[in-house]
C-alpha cells in the first residue's frame, strides 16, 4: 500500500502512496506539459513491480473501507509523514473524501500533496477543504498550460513546472521545479526552486529539507531562487 522513502524523499521518515501515472483515469487534471515531462511516468516504464504495485493501490482506493485501510497501516507502522500520490492523483470527488477522512483521523501525521486536479470542479472544493486541515499541506501544481488559478484558497501553495527557458514561473509562485535539461547554477532574488534540484551539492532529501511538508516556521533548508519575472504579477494562461 504506502512505501518508504525513495531517492528522492529519503531515509525512512516519509512515507508515499501512488497510483498509475499519467492516464486520464488517476490524472485527471493533468495538462499536455505534466503529461510531456511527467518523471513518474517515465519512471514507471521501466518498473513493472512499480507499476503493479500502483495499479493494485487503484484498486485499494475503490474500496469503501479504503481509508480504514490506509489508517490501520499508518498506526501499525509508526507513520508520521505522507506524501499523497509521487504518482496519480485525486482521480474523483468520492476518492478525494476518502483522503479527508484519512488525514482527519490521524492528527499526529503529516500529510502533503501536489494536485492539478484543481483544474477539476468536482474535485477542487475538496482538495481546498484538505488545505484548511493543520496536518495537510495542499500544493497547486502549474505550468506553461495550465496558468495560476485566479483565486488562492487560504492554506494553498503553488508551484510552478518550468519547461523551457522562456517559460519563467509567474510571480508569486511558491517553488519551482525545472524540466532537467534547464537545471543549472542559480543566482538570486526570485521564484524559490525545489533545493534537490540545484547542484553541484550533497543531495537534499524532501526529509531533511521539509519545506514541503513542515510548518512554515520549521522548514529546515534555505531555497535558492532565481531571478525575478520581469512580468507583473500572476499570469492566467
Amino acid at each position: 500500500m504506502l512505501t518508504v522513502g525513495n531517492r528522492k524523499l529519503g531515509g525512512r521518515l516519509i512515507w508515499s502512496f501512488s497510483l498509475p501515472s499519467g492516464v486520464p483515469g488517476t490524472c485527471p487534471g493533468a495538462s499536455p506539459a505534466c503529461l510531456s515531462h511527467c518523471y513518474a511516468q517515465a519512471f514507471e516504464r521501466y518498473r513493472p513491480a512499480t507499476v503493479a504495485r500502483y495499479r493494485r493501490n487503484l484498486q485499494l482506493s475503490r474500496r469503501r473501507d479504503f481509508a480504514r485501510r490506509v489508517r490501520a497501516f499508518l498506526v501499525a507502522h509508526a507513520v508520521r509523514v505522507v506524501r499523497v500520490h509521487v504518482g496519480g492523483d485525486f482521480y474523483s470527488a468520492a476518492y478525494a473524501r476518502k483522503w479527508v477522512r484519512v488525514i482527519t483521523r490521524s492528527p499526529r501525521v503529516r500529510f502533503y500533496l501536489y494536485t492539478r486536479s484543481w483544474r477539476v470542479p468536482a474535485v477542487r472544493p475538496i482538495i481546498d477543504h484538505m488545505a484548511g486541515l493543520p496536518n495537510c499541506r495542499v500544493w497547486y501544481s502549474c505550468d506553461v498550460d495550465t496558468g495560476v488559478p485566479v483565486a488562492v484558497p487560504a492554506g494553498v501553495r503553488l508551484a510552478w513546472l518550468q519547461t523551457a527557458p522562456d517559460d519563467p514561473p509567474p510571480l508569486p509562485v511558491h517553488l519551482l521545479f525545472r524540466v532537467r535539461r534547464l537545471r543549472s547554477a542559480l543566482p538570486a532574488d526570485g521564484a524559490p526552486v525545489c533545493p534537490a534540484e540545484v547542484g553541484p551539492r550533497p543531495r537534499v532529501t524532501c526529509e531533511r529539507c521539509g519545506h514541503c511538508w513542515r510548518p512554515e516556521q520549521a522548514t529546515r533548508v534555505s531555497l535558492p531562487v532565481l531571478p525575478p519575472n520581469t512580468q507583473e504579477g500572476p499570469r492566467d494562461r
